[in-house]
C-alpha cells in the first residue's frame, strides 16, 4: 500500500472516530468519566484529521471528504454503550495506525507509533483487554 493510501485510510478513520466520539458525546453524562475521556479523545482525533488532510495536500493529494454519516454497530444510549463504541473506534484507528507505521519512516513512522501508542493506551481506558500487539488481527 502506498504512503498516500494509507495516509487517506487513516484519514477516514479520524473522520469516522470524530463522528464517532460525537456520538459518545452525545450520551454521556456532562459530568462523568465517559464526557471526560470522550472530549479528549474527540480533541485528539479532530487535531489528528486536520493533520492528515495537511499532509496529504503537502503531498499534491486531494484528502477523502467525510461521509455525511457513519453506521453503529449497535445503539448507543448508555455509558456501557459509550464504552464500548469508543473502544471499537480506538480498535479500528489502531489498524489504520499500524498500516501508518509500516508505510511510513523516519519521523513520520514515529509519529504513526506514537498514535498507535495512544489508541492502544486509549482503549484500555475504555476498559478493553491488554493485547500483545494492538492494531494487529483486527478487521
Amino acid at each position: 500500500m502506498s504512503l498516500v493510501e494509507s495516509l487517506q485510510d487513516a484519514l477516514a478513520g479520524e473522520h469516522a472516530a470524530v463522528y464517532g466520539y460525537g456520538v459518545v458525546g452525545g450520551v454521556a453524562d456532562a459530568t462523568g468519566s465517559v464526557a471526560q475521556l470522550g472530549l479528549a479523545a474527540y480533541e485528539v482525533h479532530q487535531r489528528r484529521r486536520d493533520r492528515l488532510e495537511a499532509r496529504l495536500r503537502r503531498l499534491g493529494a486531494e484528502p477523502a471528504p467525510a461521509e455525511p454519516g457513519y453506521a453503529l454497530t449497535s445503539p448507543v444510549v448508555t455509558d456501557g454503550d459509550a464504552r464500548r463504541l469508543a473502544r471499537r473506534i480506538e480498535d479500528r484507528c489502531a489498524v489504520l495506525y499500524a498500516a501508518l507505521v509500516a508505510a511510513t519512516t523516519g519521523p513520520r513512522r514515529r509519529e504513526a507509533a506514537g498514535w498507535l501508542t495512544d489508541a492502544a493506551t486509549r482503549s484500555l481506558a475504555w476498559g478493553a483487554p491488554a493485547t500483545a500487539l494492538p492494531g494487529v488481527g483486527l478487521s
